[in-house]
Protein backbone atom coordinates (compact mmCIF):
# COMPACT_ATOMS: atom_id res chain seq x y z
CA UNK A 1 0.00 0.00 0.00
CA UNK A 2 1.25 3.29 -0.69
CA UNK A 3 2.86 5.74 2.06
CA UNK A 4 0.02 7.81 1.11
CA UNK A 5 -2.80 5.95 1.75
CA UNK A 6 -1.63 4.40 4.81
CA UNK A 7 -1.38 8.14 6.16
CA UNK A 8 -4.52 9.00 4.99
CA UNK A 9 -6.17 5.54 7.15
CA UNK A 10 -4.40 6.77 9.91
CA UNK A 11 -5.68 10.00 10.00
CA UNK A 12 -9.16 8.98 9.68
CA UNK A 13 -8.95 6.13 12.58
CA UNK A 14 -7.40 8.87 14.60
CA UNK A 15 -10.59 11.47 13.64
CA UNK A 16 -13.15 8.54 14.47
CA UNK A 17 -12.14 7.82 17.73
CA UNK A 18 -11.71 11.72 18.70
CA UNK A 19 -14.78 11.81 17.45
CA UNK A 20 -16.33 9.09 19.53
CA UNK A 21 -14.23 9.87 23.00
CA UNK A 22 -16.06 12.97 22.26
CA UNK A 23 -19.81 11.57 21.82
CA UNK A 24 -19.00 9.58 24.43
CA UNK A 25 -17.85 12.11 26.77
CA UNK A 26 -20.93 13.81 25.77
CA UNK A 27 -23.33 11.28 26.58
CA UNK A 28 -21.86 10.57 30.38
CA UNK A 29 -22.83 14.30 31.00
CA UNK A 30 -25.96 13.93 29.02
CA UNK A 31 -26.86 11.16 31.37
CA UNK A 32 -25.53 12.60 34.07
CA UNK A 33 -27.22 16.09 33.87
CA UNK A 34 -30.81 14.92 32.36
CA UNK A 35 -32.24 15.08 36.00
CA UNK A 36 -30.56 18.25 37.00
CA UNK A 37 -30.21 21.79 36.06
CA UNK A 38 -27.35 22.89 34.04
CA UNK A 39 -24.51 25.11 35.66
CA UNK A 40 -24.70 28.57 35.07
CA UNK A 41 -28.47 28.63 35.32
CA UNK A 42 -29.86 30.47 38.08
CA UNK A 43 -33.63 32.22 39.04
CA UNK A 44 -33.36 35.85 40.52
CA UNK A 45 -29.75 35.35 41.06
CA UNK A 46 -30.72 32.04 43.13
CA UNK A 47 -28.16 29.13 42.45
CA UNK A 48 -29.75 26.56 40.97
CA UNK A 49 -27.34 24.73 38.93
CA UNK A 50 -26.94 20.75 39.72
CA UNK A 51 -30.10 20.79 41.45
CA UNK A 52 -33.19 18.37 40.38
CA UNK A 53 -36.48 19.38 40.26
CA UNK A 54 -37.48 18.95 43.56
CA UNK A 55 -34.57 20.35 45.12
CA UNK A 56 -35.17 23.29 42.74
CA UNK A 57 -38.43 23.91 43.99
CA UNK A 58 -37.25 23.46 47.86
CA UNK A 59 -35.08 26.05 47.59
CA UNK A 60 -36.90 28.69 45.71
CA UNK A 61 -39.81 28.48 47.82
CA UNK A 62 -37.60 29.41 50.97
CA UNK A 63 -35.54 32.07 49.17
CA UNK A 64 -38.00 33.56 47.21
CA UNK A 65 -40.60 35.12 49.27
CA UNK A 66 -44.18 33.99 48.69
CA UNK A 67 -45.83 37.34 49.52
CA UNK A 68 -45.62 39.37 46.67
CA UNK A 69 -45.62 43.63 47.85
CA UNK A 70 -44.12 44.13 44.13
CA UNK A 71 -45.83 46.27 41.71
CA UNK A 72 -46.65 45.30 37.71
CA UNK A 73 -46.19 48.40 36.09
CA UNK A 74 -47.58 48.91 32.41
CA UNK A 75 -45.96 51.96 30.48
CA UNK A 76 -46.83 53.93 27.24
CA UNK A 77 -44.77 56.56 25.33
CA UNK A 78 -45.74 59.19 28.45
CA UNK A 79 -46.76 57.90 31.11
CA UNK A 80 -47.23 54.66 33.62
CA UNK A 81 -49.98 52.99 35.53
CA UNK A 82 -48.89 50.28 38.68
CA UNK A 83 -50.74 47.51 39.39
CA UNK A 84 -50.59 46.04 43.16
CA UNK A 85 -49.68 42.37 42.09
CA UNK A 86 -52.14 41.56 44.96
CA UNK A 87 -54.64 42.96 43.43
CA UNK A 88 -54.56 40.53 40.71
CA UNK A 89 -54.19 37.67 43.17
CA UNK A 90 -50.61 37.57 42.26
CA UNK A 91 -48.62 34.57 43.37
CA UNK A 92 -45.26 32.74 43.02
CA UNK A 93 -44.93 29.51 40.95
CA UNK A 94 -41.92 27.97 41.92
CA UNK A 95 -42.63 24.72 40.11
CA UNK A 96 -42.73 26.12 37.12
CA UNK A 97 -40.00 28.20 37.42
CA UNK A 98 -38.03 25.08 38.41
CA UNK A 99 -38.67 23.15 36.02
CA UNK A 100 -38.69 25.84 33.40
CA UNK A 101 -34.85 25.76 34.88
CA UNK A 102 -34.59 21.95 34.53
CA UNK A 103 -35.41 22.64 30.69
CA UNK A 104 -33.08 25.01 29.89
CA UNK A 105 -30.60 23.99 27.67
CA UNK A 106 -31.11 20.76 27.54
CA UNK A 107 -30.57 19.02 23.80
CA UNK A 108 -31.29 15.91 22.68
CA UNK A 109 -28.08 15.18 20.69
CA UNK A 110 -24.89 14.46 23.18
CA UNK A 111 -22.39 16.89 21.16
CA UNK A 112 -24.91 19.68 21.00
CA UNK A 113 -25.51 19.13 24.54
CA UNK A 114 -21.94 19.38 25.57
CA UNK A 115 -21.76 22.50 23.49
CA UNK A 116 -24.56 24.07 25.76
CA UNK A 117 -22.89 22.80 28.75
CA UNK A 118 -19.73 24.83 27.60
CA UNK A 119 -21.90 28.07 26.21
CA UNK A 120 -23.87 28.05 30.10
CA UNK A 121 -20.70 27.99 31.50
CA UNK A 122 -19.12 31.16 29.41
CA UNK A 123 -22.75 33.03 29.90
CA UNK A 124 -25.12 32.04 32.76
CA UNK A 125 -28.63 32.69 32.38
CA UNK A 126 -30.70 34.08 35.66
CA UNK A 127 -34.25 33.67 35.21
CA UNK A 128 -37.50 35.45 37.06
CA UNK A 129 -39.79 33.22 38.74
CA UNK A 130 -43.13 32.64 36.92
CA UNK A 131 -46.46 34.49 38.48
CA UNK A 132 -49.95 33.00 38.54
CA UNK A 133 -52.57 35.55 38.41
CA UNK A 134 -56.42 35.91 37.65
CA UNK A 135 -56.62 37.04 34.25
CA UNK A 136 -60.22 38.49 34.66
CA UNK A 137 -58.77 40.82 37.75
CA UNK A 138 -55.72 42.05 35.12
CA UNK A 139 -57.90 42.68 32.44
CA UNK A 140 -60.27 44.83 34.93
CA UNK A 141 -57.56 46.64 35.89
CA UNK A 142 -56.58 47.20 32.49
CA UNK A 143 -59.78 48.67 31.19
CA UNK A 144 -59.54 51.04 34.25
CA UNK A 145 -55.99 51.48 32.39
CA UNK A 146 -57.25 52.14 29.14
CA UNK A 147 -60.19 54.74 30.25
CA UNK A 148 -57.67 56.90 31.99
CA UNK A 149 -55.25 56.79 29.26
CA UNK A 150 -57.36 56.97 26.16
CA UNK A 151 -58.32 60.93 24.73
CA UNK A 152 -59.27 61.90 21.77
CA UNK A 153 -56.81 64.28 19.69
CA UNK A 154 -57.87 68.04 20.46
CA UNK A 155 -57.14 70.60 17.72
CA UNK A 156 -55.48 74.11 17.79
CA UNK A 157 -58.30 76.54 18.18
CA UNK A 158 -58.12 80.10 17.67
CA UNK A 159 -60.22 82.29 20.26
CA UNK A 160 -60.94 86.24 21.28
CA UNK A 161 -59.99 87.06 24.69
CA UNK A 162 -60.11 90.57 26.12
CA UNK A 163 -60.03 91.71 22.14
CA UNK A 164 -57.28 89.85 21.39
CA UNK A 165 -56.79 87.04 18.64
CA UNK A 166 -54.93 84.16 20.61
CA UNK A 167 -53.43 80.63 19.62
CA UNK A 168 -54.68 77.73 21.71
CA UNK A 169 -52.09 74.81 21.41
CA UNK A 170 -53.59 71.41 19.82
CA UNK A 171 -53.14 68.46 22.06
CA UNK A 172 -52.51 64.55 21.09
CA UNK A 173 -54.99 61.63 21.88
CA UNK A 174 -54.13 58.12 22.78
CA UNK A 175 -55.70 54.85 21.65
CA UNK A 176 -54.95 51.96 23.48
CA UNK A 177 -54.98 48.66 22.22
CA UNK A 178 -56.69 46.49 24.95
CA UNK A 179 -56.16 43.04 23.35
CA UNK A 180 -52.52 43.30 22.69
CA UNK A 181 -51.63 44.88 25.84
CA UNK A 182 -53.53 41.99 27.70
CA UNK A 183 -51.83 39.75 25.73
CA UNK A 184 -48.23 41.06 26.24
CA UNK A 185 -49.02 41.94 30.15
CA UNK A 186 -50.16 38.15 30.41
CA UNK A 187 -46.99 36.86 28.40
CA UNK A 188 -45.19 39.56 30.84
CA UNK A 189 -46.42 38.20 34.31
CA UNK A 190 -46.29 34.24 33.10
CA UNK A 191 -42.31 34.90 32.28
CA UNK A 192 -41.77 36.30 35.73
CA UNK A 193 -41.18 40.00 34.36
CA UNK A 194 -42.91 42.96 36.76
CA UNK A 195 -43.18 45.35 33.40
CA UNK A 196 -44.33 45.85 29.64
CA UNK A 197 -45.01 48.34 27.29
CA UNK A 198 -48.75 48.62 26.78
CA UNK A 199 -49.75 48.61 22.69
CA UNK A 200 -51.41 51.58 21.92
CA UNK A 201 -50.69 54.63 19.11
CA UNK A 202 -50.85 58.37 19.14
CA UNK A 203 -53.72 60.09 17.70
CA UNK A 204 -52.79 63.24 16.02
CA UNK A 205 -54.94 66.15 16.05
CA UNK A 206 -56.25 67.54 12.50
CA UNK A 207 -55.07 71.14 13.44
CA UNK A 208 -52.26 72.30 15.03
CA UNK A 209 -50.79 75.61 16.27
CA UNK A 210 -48.17 75.97 12.99
CA UNK A 211 -51.56 75.32 10.24
CA UNK A 212 -53.10 78.76 12.44
CA UNK A 213 -50.02 81.11 12.58
CA UNK A 214 -51.07 82.70 9.65
CA UNK A 215 -54.13 83.72 11.41
CA UNK A 216 -53.72 87.09 13.56
CA UNK A 217 -56.89 88.88 13.01
CA UNK A 218 -60.85 88.90 13.68
CA UNK A 219 -62.06 89.11 9.45
CA UNK A 220 -65.91 89.51 10.94
CA UNK A 221 -68.15 88.59 13.46
CA UNK A 222 -72.25 87.94 13.20
CA UNK A 223 -74.83 87.30 16.33
CA UNK A 224 -78.00 86.39 16.38
CA UNK A 225 -80.33 85.48 19.57
CA UNK A 226 -82.41 82.41 20.19
CA UNK A 227 -85.24 81.27 22.93
CA UNK A 228 -82.85 78.68 25.35
CA UNK A 229 -86.01 77.55 26.84
CA UNK A 230 -87.34 75.70 23.39
CA UNK A 231 -84.90 72.98 24.77
CA UNK A 232 -85.33 71.09 21.53
CA UNK A 233 -84.38 73.50 19.11
CA UNK A 234 -81.51 75.23 21.46
CA UNK A 235 -79.93 71.49 21.28
CA UNK A 236 -79.75 71.49 17.70
CA UNK A 237 -78.25 74.56 17.41
CA UNK A 238 -75.37 74.25 19.87
CA UNK A 239 -74.54 71.02 17.92
CA UNK A 240 -74.53 72.25 15.05
CA UNK A 241 -72.65 74.70 15.85
CA UNK A 242 -70.31 72.44 17.65
CA UNK A 243 -69.51 70.87 14.43
CA UNK A 244 -68.52 73.81 12.09
CA UNK A 245 -66.72 74.92 15.01
CA UNK A 246 -62.83 75.21 14.63
CA UNK A 247 -63.40 74.67 10.24
CA UNK A 248 -60.03 75.79 8.51
CA UNK A 249 -60.25 76.96 5.09
CA UNK A 250 -56.94 77.04 3.02
CA UNK A 251 -57.35 79.76 -0.08
CA UNK A 252 -59.27 78.42 -2.90
CA UNK A 253 -60.88 76.01 -0.41
CA UNK A 254 -64.69 75.20 -0.36
CA UNK A 255 -66.68 74.93 2.71
CA UNK A 256 -69.83 73.32 2.84
CA UNK A 257 -72.09 73.32 5.52
CA UNK A 258 -74.12 69.99 5.02
CA UNK A 259 -70.43 68.02 4.47
CA UNK A 260 -69.56 70.03 7.62
CA UNK A 261 -72.71 68.37 9.41
CA UNK A 262 -73.20 65.32 8.10
CA UNK A 263 -77.14 63.48 7.98
CA UNK A 264 -79.19 65.68 10.50
CA UNK A 265 -80.36 62.65 12.13
CA UNK A 266 -81.64 60.95 15.76
CA UNK A 267 -78.98 58.55 16.33
CA UNK A 268 -76.34 61.23 15.50
CA UNK A 269 -78.28 63.54 18.26
CA UNK A 270 -80.31 65.62 16.69
CA UNK A 271 -84.16 66.25 18.35
CA UNK A 272 -87.76 67.21 16.87
CA UNK A 273 -87.54 71.31 16.89
CA UNK A 274 -89.78 73.15 14.20
CA UNK A 275 -88.95 73.80 10.75
CA UNK A 276 -90.23 74.54 7.20
CA UNK A 277 -91.47 71.19 5.51
CA UNK A 278 -93.39 72.29 2.09
CA UNK A 279 -93.63 76.08 2.86
CA UNK A 280 -95.04 74.97 6.46
CA UNK A 281 -93.91 74.95 9.72
CA UNK A 282 -93.58 71.92 11.45
CA UNK A 283 -92.27 69.40 13.71
CA UNK A 284 -88.79 67.78 12.33
CA UNK A 285 -85.61 65.99 13.10
CA UNK A 286 -82.79 68.91 13.30
CA UNK A 287 -85.34 72.08 13.28
CA UNK A 288 -83.38 75.24 14.59
CA UNK A 289 -80.03 74.26 12.25
CA UNK A 290 -81.21 76.77 9.33
CA UNK A 291 -80.32 79.13 12.18
CA UNK A 292 -76.62 78.13 12.60
CA UNK A 293 -76.76 78.20 8.35
CA UNK A 294 -77.95 82.13 8.50
CA UNK A 295 -75.57 83.10 11.01
CA UNK A 296 -72.48 81.29 9.23
CA UNK A 297 -73.78 82.93 5.72
CA UNK A 298 -73.85 86.44 7.58
CA UNK A 299 -70.39 85.99 9.23
CA UNK A 300 -69.14 84.79 5.67
CA UNK A 301 -70.44 88.04 3.92
CA UNK A 302 -68.94 90.50 6.54
CA UNK A 303 -65.62 88.64 5.80
CA UNK A 304 -65.67 89.41 2.40
CA UNK A 305 -65.78 85.53 1.29
CA UNK A 306 -67.62 84.70 -2.18
CA UNK A 307 -71.14 82.78 -1.82
CA UNK A 308 -71.25 79.61 -4.09
CA UNK A 309 -74.79 78.38 -3.26
CA UNK A 310 -77.25 79.84 -0.62
CA UNK A 311 -81.31 79.04 -0.51
CA UNK A 312 -83.60 82.07 1.61
CA UNK A 313 -86.44 80.40 3.60
CA UNK A 314 -89.93 79.79 2.08
CA UNK A 315 -91.01 82.87 4.30
CA UNK A 316 -88.68 85.23 6.22
CA UNK A 317 -87.14 84.82 9.52
CA UNK A 318 -87.36 86.32 12.91
CA UNK A 319 -83.38 86.04 13.81
CA UNK A 320 -82.37 88.05 10.65
CA UNK A 321 -83.21 91.35 8.31
CA UNK A 322 -85.11 90.17 5.57
CA UNK A 323 -83.28 88.46 2.57
CA UNK A 324 -80.47 87.62 4.91
CA UNK A 325 -81.40 83.88 5.87
CA UNK A 326 -80.10 81.02 4.68
CA UNK A 327 -81.53 77.15 4.74
CA UNK A 328 -80.27 73.72 4.31
CA UNK A 329 -81.82 70.45 3.89
CA UNK A 330 -81.27 67.12 3.41
CA UNK A 331 -78.41 66.64 0.97
CA UNK A 332 -79.90 68.96 -2.07
CA UNK A 333 -80.18 72.70 -0.29
CA UNK A 334 -76.69 73.62 0.76
CA UNK A 335 -74.78 76.58 2.12
CA UNK A 336 -71.36 77.09 0.23
CA UNK A 337 -68.49 79.46 0.23
CA UNK A 338 -65.28 79.57 -0.62
CA UNK A 339 -62.29 81.63 0.66
CA UNK A 340 -61.00 83.56 -1.97
CA UNK A 341 -58.85 85.20 0.12
CA UNK A 342 -54.82 84.95 0.22
CA UNK A 343 -54.35 83.45 3.20
CA UNK A 344 -56.62 80.52 5.81
CA UNK A 345 -59.71 81.61 7.52
CA UNK A 346 -60.40 79.93 10.82
CA UNK A 347 -64.46 79.41 11.44
CA UNK A 348 -65.49 79.86 15.26
CA UNK A 349 -68.81 79.38 16.42
CA UNK A 350 -70.46 79.13 20.23
CA UNK A 351 -74.01 78.66 20.78
CA UNK A 352 -75.19 79.63 24.67
CA UNK A 353 -77.59 81.22 26.59
CA UNK A 354 -79.38 81.89 23.33
CA UNK A 355 -76.63 83.69 21.91
CA UNK A 356 -75.29 82.31 18.57
CA UNK A 357 -71.44 83.76 17.61
CA UNK A 358 -69.76 82.89 14.69
CA UNK A 359 -66.48 84.35 14.15
CA UNK A 360 -64.25 84.30 10.99
CA UNK A 361 -60.38 84.53 11.56
CA UNK A 362 -57.87 85.48 9.14
CA UNK A 363 -55.11 87.70 8.16
CA UNK A 364 -57.23 90.74 8.48
CA UNK A 365 -58.35 93.56 6.22
CA UNK A 366 -56.63 95.98 4.65
CA UNK A 367 -56.06 99.23 6.39
CA UNK A 368 -59.13 101.26 6.25
CA UNK A 369 -60.74 98.67 4.57
CA UNK A 370 -64.03 97.39 5.73
CA UNK A 371 -67.40 95.63 4.53
CA UNK A 372 -70.95 96.75 5.34
CA UNK A 373 -73.92 94.31 4.07
CA UNK A 374 -77.25 96.56 3.68
CA UNK A 375 -80.80 95.47 2.64
CA UNK A 376 -84.05 96.13 1.31
CA UNK A 377 -87.08 95.47 0.71
CA UNK A 378 -91.17 95.56 -0.66
CA UNK A 379 -94.00 94.32 0.72
CA UNK A 380 -96.55 92.23 -1.20
CA UNK A 381 -99.88 92.01 -0.33
CA UNK A 382 -102.03 89.04 -0.47
CA UNK A 383 -104.51 88.44 -3.13
CA UNK A 384 -107.91 88.38 -2.33
CA UNK A 385 -109.94 85.12 -2.81
CA UNK A 386 -113.43 85.40 -2.83
CA UNK A 387 -115.68 81.96 -2.51
CA UNK A 388 -119.52 82.10 -2.46
CA UNK A 389 -121.23 79.95 0.30
CA UNK A 390 -125.29 79.22 0.36
CA UNK A 391 -125.58 78.77 3.28
CA UNK A 392 -124.10 82.37 4.38
CA UNK A 393 -127.04 84.98 3.84
CA UNK A 394 -126.17 87.42 0.63
CA UNK A 395 -124.51 89.97 1.63
CA UNK A 396 -123.05 88.94 4.62
CA UNK A 397 -118.99 88.23 4.63
CA UNK A 398 -116.59 86.21 6.68
CA UNK A 399 -112.55 85.96 6.38
CA UNK A 400 -111.83 82.57 6.86
CA UNK A 401 -107.78 82.87 6.15
CA UNK A 402 -106.28 86.65 6.63
CA UNK A 403 -103.29 85.29 4.38
CA UNK A 404 -99.97 86.80 4.63
CA UNK A 405 -97.98 89.57 3.21
CA UNK A 406 -95.18 88.22 1.02
CA UNK A 407 -91.60 90.15 0.47
CA UNK A 408 -89.37 90.92 -2.26
CA UNK A 409 -85.66 91.08 -1.04
CA UNK A 410 -82.38 92.52 -2.32
CA UNK A 411 -78.98 92.17 -0.52
CA UNK A 412 -75.46 94.42 -1.04
CA UNK A 413 -72.34 94.34 -0.23
CA UNK A 414 -70.46 97.30 -0.03
CA UNK A 415 -66.46 97.88 -0.02
CA UNK A 416 -65.52 100.33 2.29
CA UNK A 417 -62.28 102.53 2.17
CA UNK A 418 -61.32 104.85 4.45
CA UNK A 419 -65.39 105.59 5.18
CA UNK A 420 -66.13 106.03 1.49
CA UNK A 421 -67.84 103.71 -0.21
CA UNK A 422 -65.56 102.06 -3.41
CA UNK A 423 -68.24 99.48 -4.12
CA UNK A 424 -71.63 98.34 -4.11
CA UNK A 425 -72.31 94.77 -5.29
CA UNK A 426 -75.77 93.07 -5.28
CA UNK A 427 -75.67 89.80 -3.36
CA UNK A 428 -79.35 88.46 -3.89
CA UNK A 429 -82.60 88.92 -5.03
CA UNK A 430 -85.52 86.65 -3.18
CA UNK A 431 -89.17 86.38 -3.64
CA UNK A 432 -90.66 85.16 -0.47
CA UNK A 433 -94.32 84.11 -1.67
CA UNK A 434 -97.65 86.12 -0.24
CA UNK A 435 -100.84 83.90 1.31
CA UNK A 436 -103.79 84.11 -0.24
CA UNK A 437 -105.99 86.04 1.87
CA UNK A 438 -110.00 83.73 1.35
CA UNK A 439 -113.10 85.77 1.91
CA UNK A 440 -116.20 83.81 2.12
CA UNK A 441 -119.08 85.68 0.65
CA UNK A 442 -123.22 84.62 1.24
CA UNK A 443 -124.77 83.79 -1.74
CA UNK A 444 -128.23 82.50 0.19
CA UNK A 445 -131.33 84.71 -0.34
CA UNK A 446 -132.79 87.08 1.96
CA UNK A 447 -136.21 86.65 3.59
CA UNK A 448 -138.12 90.11 3.47
CA UNK A 449 -140.29 90.83 6.31
CA UNK A 450 -144.12 91.15 4.53
CA UNK A 451 -143.03 87.24 3.03
CA UNK A 452 -141.94 86.01 6.74
CA UNK A 453 -145.50 87.55 8.18
CA UNK A 454 -147.71 86.02 5.89
CA UNK A 455 -146.18 82.92 5.81
CA UNK A 456 -146.71 82.65 9.74
CA UNK A 457 -150.44 84.28 9.24
CA UNK A 458 -151.00 80.82 6.99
Amino acid sequence: MPLFKKALLLSMVLLFQSGASVIGAAAILDNRHSEVIQQGVTVKGIQVGGLNLAEATTKLESTVPRSLDNTFVISNEETSCSINLSDIDGSYDYLSTAGEALAYGKKSNPLNQLISDLRLRAKPVDMEVKITFSEEKLADRLKSIQKAWETLPKDAEIKLLNGKVVIVPEKKGYHLDFEKTMDHARLALAGGSLSVNAVGRILEPGVTSGALEEIHALQSEYITYFDDSAWNRSHNISLASTAINGALLKPGEIFSLNRRLGPRLAERGYLLAPAFIDNQLAQDIGGGVCQVATTLYNAALLADLTILERYPHPSPVTYVPIGRDATIAGDYLDLKFINNLDTAIYISSTAEYGKLSTRIFGAGNKDGHSVRITSDYSVVSPNVVTYEDNTLPEGETKIKDYGKAGYKAWVYRESIINNHVESRTQISSDDYPSEDKVVIVGSKPKVNNKEKTGKENK
